[in-house]
């Protein structure tokens, strides 16, 4: 019996690789645009604006191909999206790879953006599904393979640029999504139930208990989408230099990689509400502290706690939004997550770093702190079960 649970196991890990390689594969490709966004101003002389354009069309894409796609995922479709997505995503770095005008770079990242988008949901639900069991665990390898895959594009980018010119990555990683296209195309939809006809998925928003999920998913995107810009400048405020930086972005990222799918777990086992409360409540704080710590090493050195901090929660949002909803809406669900996500970071990074320069870091970092609590205290009175659920 023993030896057949772990046969099915593995059966099951094997089953959901190519979601993790898509996670992989994709997460690394749109590390490798941020990591060269520098060379676009130095090489083909885009004005800062013209950058923001640039990276702002990407999210703009994801937003709607989540919110647009997401309910075929519901309806069997997800392997095909998953194809799609690691396809599109390769047309659009070969774009980048041969462009020189800003409208082609601004075609492509919003092509990248719309394949990731595509992507999410499909690989979430299936996660989700394939082995419920275990779905807070393997929602933390998801994360674990996004963040590995951060880590990894920039190293690609560094390496190829220095071998050939800035066009020369993205080539790459075009040519490594398509090695990969045959694992991928062996992805196998879940068995979990599946919807009879495409439904919005903004239909959602009238739920309750929905709404009070996505006000989780918001309160931890204000500080993700506020942590980088802001810290990064108040790094540099307090005189570290461009390397200590970027090697400070990559340390932090491995407890958060580590610890991931052990949160996931420990999420599922004591509850996702609950856990998810405890991640704004603590990032919170974190982020108070990060407004009146002084100098900079005590400043990274809160940030790696910070890091350990996220790990073991950030995967209770998601899993959060999933338990609010019915099988066959999860992919819909995991849709609204990715778009709230995007569309809460885009705002929080713009009004954080107008209010950085308007101020300074410590009434920046109250205000995140207490925008973080607010969407937190929402989505705790929202998402609160009622009497019939409770007995």
């Amino acid at each position: 019996m023993r030896s057949m649970t772990k046969s099915v196991i593995s059966t099951q890990t094997r089953n959901l690789i190519p979601y993790y390689l898509t996670t992989f594969a994709m997460a690394s490709a749109l590390a490798s645009v941020f990591a060269l966004v520098a060379e676009f101003k130095n090489e083909l002389g885009f004005s800062s604006f013209d950058i923001g354009i640039v990276i702002s069309c990407g999210y703009a894409a994801s937003f709607v191909s989540s919110i647009v796609l997401a309910p075929l995922a519901d309806r069997g479709q997800a392997p095909l999206l998953l194809r799609f997505g690691v396809l599109l995503g390769a047309a659009a770095l070969l774009i980048l790879g041969v462009g020189t005008e800003l409208w082609q770079f601004i075609l492509g990242r919003a092509l990248l953006g719309f394949a990731l988008g595509a992507a999410g949901p499909a690989v979430r639900r299936t996660i989700i599904l394939s082995d419920p069991v275990n779905f807070g665990r393997n929602l933390g390898r998801i994360g674990t393979a996004d963040i590995a895959g951060f880590v990894v594009g920039p190293a690609i980018a560094i390496v190829f640029n220095l071998i050939g010119d800035f066009h020369t990555p993205f080539l790459a990683i075009a040519v490594v999504l398509i090695c990969i296209l045959p694992t991928i195309w062996r992805a196998q939809a879940d068995q979990g139930r599946r919807g009879a006809r495409y439904e919005n998925p903004i239909l959602l928003l009238k739920e309750r208990k929905v709404l009070g999920a996505l006000c989780m998913v918001a309160a931890y995107w204000v500080f993700i989408g506020a942590f980088e810009p802001v810290w990064v400048m108040e790094l540099d405020a307090r005189g570290a230099e461009q390397w200590q930086i970027g090697l400070a972005l990559t340390l932090i990222c491995f407890p958060i990689a580590f610890l991931a799918p052990i949160g996931g777990a420990m999420a599922q086992k004591y509850g996702s509400r609950l856990w998810s409360m405890g991640l704004i409540i603590g990032c919170s704080l974190i982020a108070i502290s990060f407004g009146f710590v002084p100098g900079l090493i005590p400043l990274i050195a809160i940030t790696f706690v910070d890091a350990c901090f996220e790990g073991m929660g950030f995967t209770a949002t998601p899993m959060m939004v999933s338990e609010s909803v019915s099988e066959e809406r999860q992919a819909a669900a995991q849709g609204l997550v990715v778009s709230v996500s995007v569309a809460i970071a885009a705002v929080a990074t713009l009004a954080f770093t107008w209010l950085y320069g308007a101020t300074d870091d410590t009434t920046t970092w109250l205000a995140i702190a207490a925008t973080m609590l607010i969407f937190g205290g929402l989505g705790w009175i929202l998402s609160k079960p009622s009497q019939v659920e409770l007995n």
